[in-house]
């Protein structure tokens, strides 16, 4: 052990006090310290007194009083328990003890202190009753605590009359009356600090702001721990705008109660003032998670996380309090326009046609309106562009002109909109936008006159002549007329010889007329002039893959990514054109800086990647992402088919099925869902169900020759064999297709016979020929049981057919062991073998050639690793019980006899054949 030297030893007996003073010499210290106000050395003396006189009084009591003096009331309330404790007089300390209490906010103690002591005086009494008020006050129970200031109203000391006057005033509303009344408390009254508390309380109420916040100052300085009045401060610094100094309260507040919520309500405020949206995002989170979650924590939570790019939490927040956004016009245009970008258009319509709409609204109206005509519902579009005119008339150009293209979206009104624009350009010639927009509506409805009308306004200046001649130049282009589009391609050229529009344009122009090699090398200068200009790279793309070299114009495509790495739209023909090419790895790698940036996706996108992830077997992650599409858009069809189908690939039917039902309840005849559904149900095992589901298809797709094929089949696996077959034969006769006849064939085979189902097949070769590999293997398969031999030379034809064909080179070695030709047998099986070594039938097939060879032991190792990939096959576990005969296991062969469960007659008969064997 190490030694302790001389000095250490002194050192420790001086850190232990041992100064040859006793308790009393340490309290007579402690008394002249805190009379001369040097009170944290008071109580470094009262501690040292208590710790060797634990249970005397005065030394508790001193402590206590100098704790109160400092504002430590936390730990002055102890000291006054611990004192009562060890005997002090109640009469002596009641007050100042339950005051104590009060001021350290615990309010229960205050209500409990004393209400079963005997023996206190008719002053004590009425001091105790006024505390009891002031806490039932601050615990909700004002009722309580008027009885108790009706009953010291009259009390013969003037400060809790004055107090209890003023009490019953505020709870009658009359504040200026209340303010009179507590300011007449004396400040040398027990109660001076609880007077001065209400008088900023009604200075508060009565918006006298600058004289509370003094006042509440005076009472933090008397009682700094003092939390609930810090945070009544901290609240009036930030009505006042004075941000720094409610920090200062919240901080002090935060020490002592970090999780509070209206504290972390309001510094999540003061950060958000700050700009420090992770700061606020922190302390708006702690304060919903303490329960602190009203219409403006929500609200002010949903604003920081937009801030943050957090658009789904921001929606979830406004979402729990969209009854009360109305209280805060921002708040509410920023729920429509999460809503939106969610996907949730007829949502965000709902809230704005239940919102007061502004000028400033104009722009959200448009965007809803907009998604709202391209989703097919223009009557919901109709109906926010209605109520925003009659809540606004637009007074300028714009905004006619974006009511106008509105309008045009929708077929009643297109009239309207047309007029709105003319309407905007007698406004504000200048709005060029509106002038484009104008000019497409009138060539859609082939007014080409009047869209070559609107081109004279910028032929008359030569910043938009080029822009003119283009206008009219596609007027005469889109009537054929290819001599009056080439000469104003030619002006338009040369008011700007490097408008890559004008080289579009002319480059269309010349293929029309066949002369290809110009049509590109214009394409060419357009793509030099703008890398990004995507028209002209779809064009070059086109014109490259009909040539046969596409990779030219996709090396194009990737430089122009590389130039325009944020050119969305680049990225995603980029992505396109590698999934025409089969390139699904690149799809991913060219998509995923998206998707690890951004929340929001076009259903493009999503199409693109999940079918990316699909291709490179990647399920979970294809499910992960389709299971975000759906939950980011779950009306839209498109994400719910994606997402259905990719739990139906995981075998989770039955989720599908409810992610149908959801979608059907909003399209209840869309036949596509339905379809799936039955698909779902079907492979469910729920046969029944898919045939009810059946009865709800359009009767032009019910009929129709797929979808009785899918019909028939469930009827045959709901036991209805002859319904299904007659099913199954009309789709058949509509559309005689291979699936169709090896549905009819499989069904002839299990419930009629195998000659039956041979015959069908022969029939339909004789008509339609053999172009199926499926049917023909099908009809091998059939031979098996019926021809063994004509098997042998159907499969010899197949494995020529497809000699890399692991079921062909397995199921021909089968049909060989079966007519005894083990050697060739043999030969096919290990082909089998060497394309796939694991498969338990390969495996299964090779153990029984080794077995009919006489190489029991090897037969023994194939049939026990088939049965380690596939448990329970009866047929792999007759043949391993077979060969533990041969091998003389007998035990072992007993064992796995006893496994086989079986209902097929001819496996039964031979397990009963095996189990003989065993006994002889």
């Amino acid at each position: 052990m190490k030694k302790l030297s001389l000095s250490t030893v002194l050192l420790l007996a001086a850190l232990g006090g041992c100064s040859g003073k006793d308790a009393a010499d340490h309290y007579q210290d402690a008394l002249k310290y805190s009379q001369n106000n040097q009170f944290n050395a008071a109580v470094i003396e009262l501690k040292s007194a208590i710790s060797q006189a634990p249970d005397n009084i005065d030394y508790r009591l001193l402590l206590a009083r100098v704790y109160v003096t400092v504002g430590d009331v936390v730990s002055a309330e102890k000291e006054y328990e611990r004192a009562l404790r060890n005997g002090a007089d109640p009469e002596s300390i009641a007050v100042e003890t339950i005051q104590t209490s009060y001021l350290a906010e615990n309010y229960q103690s205050v209500l409990s202190l004393f209400s079963e002591t005997a023996g206190l005086s008719p002053k004590t009494q009425h001091y105790l009753k006024f505390y009891r008020a002031l806490a039932d006050v601050e615990l909700g129970a004002a009722d309580n605590a008027v009885v108790i200031f009706d009953e010291l109203v009259n009390s013969e000391y003037p400060d809790l009359a004055r107090y209890a006057e003023a009490a019953l005033l505020l709870n009658a509303r009359n504040i200026e009356q209340a303010l009179t009344t507590v300011q007449q408390v004396a400040s040398d009254s027990i109660i001076a600090k609880e007077a001065l508390l209400l008088q900023a309380q009604l200075q508060l109420l009565s918006k006298d702001l600058d004289n509370a916040v003094v006042n509440l100052q005076d009472y933090v300085a008397q009682v700094p721990r003092a939390l609930r009045v810090r945070l009544l401060l901290a609240q009036t610094y930030v009505q006042q705008q004075q941000f720094a100094a409610a920090d200062e309260q919240l901080l002090f507040i935060l020490q002592m109660a970090p999780e509070h919520g209206l504290t972390n309500y309001l510094k999540a405020t003061i950060e958000y003032q700050k700009k420090n949206y992770p700061k606020a995002k922190e302390h708006i989170d702690k304060a919903i998670s303490a329960r602190f979650s009203n219409a403006p924590s929500r609200i002010l939570a949903g604003i920081i996380h937009h801030q943050l790019g957090l658009e789904v939490q921001a929606l979830s927040h406004l979402s729990n309090v969209k009854n009360s956004l109305h209280t805060y016009p921002p708040a509410q245009r920023l729920y429509s326009l999460l809503q939106l970008r969610a996907g949730e258009t007829a949502d965000a319509a709902t809230s704005l046609s239940q919102s007061q709409l502004s000028e400033q609204d104009l722009s959200l109206v448009a965007s809803t309106a907009f998604q709202l005509i391209s989703k097919g519902d223009d009557s919901l579009a109709a109906e926010i562009i209605s109520r925003y005119e009659n809540m606004v008339v637009p007074q300028d150009g714009q905004s006619l002109s974006t009511l106008g293209s509105l309008k045009l979206g929708l077929p009643n009104r297109n009239a309207e909109g047309i007029k709105n624009l003319e309407q905007a350009l007698m406004m504000d010639p200048g709005l060029h936008d509106t002038r484009l927009v104008l000019a497409g509506s009138y060539i859609r409805q082939q007014q080409y006159d009047k869209a070559a009308e609107l081109a004279e306004e910028w032929l008359k200046t030569p910043e938009t002549l080029n822009a003119g001649y283009n206008l009219k130049a596609l007027t005469y282009l889109l009537q054929k007329d290819l001599a009056n589009g080439k000469l104003m391609l030619a002006e338009a050229r040369k008011a700007d010889s490097e408008n890559v529009f004008t080289l579009y344009m002319l480059a269309a122009v010349a293929r029309d007329e066949s002369n290809i090699e110009q049509s590109d090398t214009l394409l060419k200068q357009a793509i030099a002039l703008r890398s990004d200009y995507v028209p002209a790279l779809i064009a070059f793309y086109s014109s490259m893959q009909q040539q046969g070299t596409p990779e030219v114009a996709l090396a194009a495509v990737e430089k122009s990514h590389k130039a325009h790495p944020d050119n969305n739209q680049i990225r995603m023909l980029l992505a396109n054109l590698y999934q025409s090419s089969n390139r699904y790895a690149d799809v991913i790698s060219i998509l995923k800086p998206i998707s690890d940036t951004q929340q929001q996706f076009t259903p493009a996108f999503y199409t693109l990647m999940v079918n990316a992830y699909v291709r490179t077997n990647q399920a979970n992650l294809a499910l992960a992402l389709a299971e975000r599409w759906y939950n980011s858009d779950d009306k839209n069809i498109q994400a719910g088919l994606a997402y259905s189908n990719l739990l139906a690939n995981a075998r989770r039917f039955k989720d599908a099925i409810v992610v149908l039902d959801k979608l059907l309840r909003i399209h209840p005849k869309q036949a596509v869902l339905l379809r799936t559904k039955i698909a779902a149900q079907s492979e469910n095992g729920d046969h029944k169900g898919a045939l009810a589901t059946f009865e709800l298809l359009p009767a032009e797709i019910a009929n129709s020759a797929e979808m009785l094929f899918h019909k028939g089949r469930i009827q045959i696996l709901n036991n209805q064999i002859s319904p299904g077959l007659e099913t199954l034969n009309k789709s058949y006769s509509m559309s005689p297709q291979p699936v169709t006849a090896i549905a009819i064939a499989g069904a002839y085979a299990k419930d009629i016979s195998f000659r039956r189902a041979v015959s069908f097949i022969e029939q339909h070769f004789a008509q339609h020929g053999r172009n199926s590999n499926e049917l023909n293997a099908f009809y091998a398969n059939l031979l098996i049981e019926d021809d063994v031999n004509k098997a042998v030379t159907v499969y010899s034809e197949i494995v020529q057919q497809a000699p890399d064909s692991l079921i062909a080179l397995n199921n021909y070695a089968w049909v060989l062991l079966e007519v005894g030709r083990v050697a060739e047998a043999k030969t096919y099986a290990e082909r089998a073998l060497k394309i796939n070594n694991r498969h338990p039938d390969v495996l299964d097939t090779y153990g029984k050639v080794l077995m009919m060879q006489g190489d029991h032991a090897n037969a023994k190792a194939q049939f026990e690793q088939s049965l380690a990939v596939r448990p329970n096959h009866t047929e792999v576990q007759l043949n391993l019980a077979q060969v533990l005969i041969l091998i003389g296991d007998q035990d072992q062969a007993s064992k796995v006899l006893a496994a086989v469960k079986t209902d097929n007659t001819k496996d039964q008969n031979r397990a009963r054949a095996l189990q003989q064997q065993l006994t002889q």
